[in-house]
């Protein structure tokens, strides 16, 4: 049995989920990795490819079409997908012999060792995730007054998620209700729920090791008095996370880390394509 790894996607952000994909695999090359990709609609043909794929770099995919009955009574909308509460109740869809999983969003690429995360211990928290307003109070502060919040606002993008505390203490209806509640004053609405209603149950790690914003490479050398330069970064994190609408593989990307991440993305070209 592998590590399991959660993924939520639709048919548009298949191309970089392979992208991640192998580069999870392929610097954790020792390591098994069961997929379990939660959807809503992607079609037989895609499904079979993906499939096919993760073979080929040696993952383990596991489809789950998601039966839409639990989300009657959720607020659902272009602005409020239904696939937007899939990674907080991903505790109602998953077999019950996990009692944890990683999740990590598709526009990641994984370049260190996972061990260190995967075998931390959140007995007694709901999630394992890391913040990125250490930089600044101000964002922090306006968020504590937005969500009535005391901690860092945690980005969802990478979580160790505790299913077995999870199937005891988060009721889909909780969420659907707050989303209802707050309308249109959700900024990041599946981000903002996991911190509104969720934040003190969850146990922070460092987001320069597990889900470094790669917009912010000056800051987090300059706050760190200069020792997270590249060679750190390359030596010690572990997921890059291209946070934001600039994409790297779209054209004109303008921030650090865009030809690290082109160069994994041709390296799966070239595996999918059989070379």
């Amino acid at each position: 049995m592998g590590i399991p790894v959660l993924v939520t996607v639709d048919e548009n952000y298949i191309h970089c989920l392979k992208v991640m994909l192998y580069s999870l695999k392929l610097n954790n090359l020792k390591q098994s990795f069961d997929i379990y990709l939660l959807h809503r609609n992607i079609n037989k043909k895609a499904i079979d490819n993906l499939k096919t794929y993760n073979e080929k770099i040696g993952n383990n995919l596991i489809p789950i079409c998601i039966n839409g009955d639990i989300f009657i009574n959720a607020p659902s909308s272009e602005r409020y997908p239904q696939e937007m509460y899939y990674r907080l109740l991903a505790h109602k869809f998953l077999p019950e012999s996990l009692s944890k999983i990683i999740y990590l969003d598709p526009d990641i690429i994984v370049i260190n060792s996972i061990e260190k995360l995967w075998n931390l211990n959140i007995d007694g928290y709901l999630f394992a995730a890391a913040a990125h307003t250490w930089k600044t109070d101000i964002a922090n502060n306006i968020n504590h007054i937005r969500l009535k919040t005391k901690t860092d606002y945690f980005n969802s993008g990478v979580l160790l998620i505790n299913l077995e505390e999870c199937r005891k203490n988060i009721r889909e209806n909780e969420i659907f209700d707050y989303v209802n509640e707050k309308g249109d004053g959700l900024i990041l609405p599946d981000q903002d729920v996991l911190n509104a209603l969720y934040s003190n149950r969850i146990l922070q790690i460092e987001d320069a090791l597990w889900n470094y914003d790669v917009r912010n490479y000056k800051s987090y050398k300059l706050f760190s008095h200069g020792e997270y330069d590249m060679d750190w970064v390359m030596k010690n994190t572990v997921f890059l996370h291209f946070c934001g609408n600039d994409k790297p593989w779209k054209k004109n990307y303008r921030y650090r880390f865009g030809p690290l991440y082109k160069h994994y993305a041709i390296l799966s070209n070239r595996i999918e394509r059989g070379e």
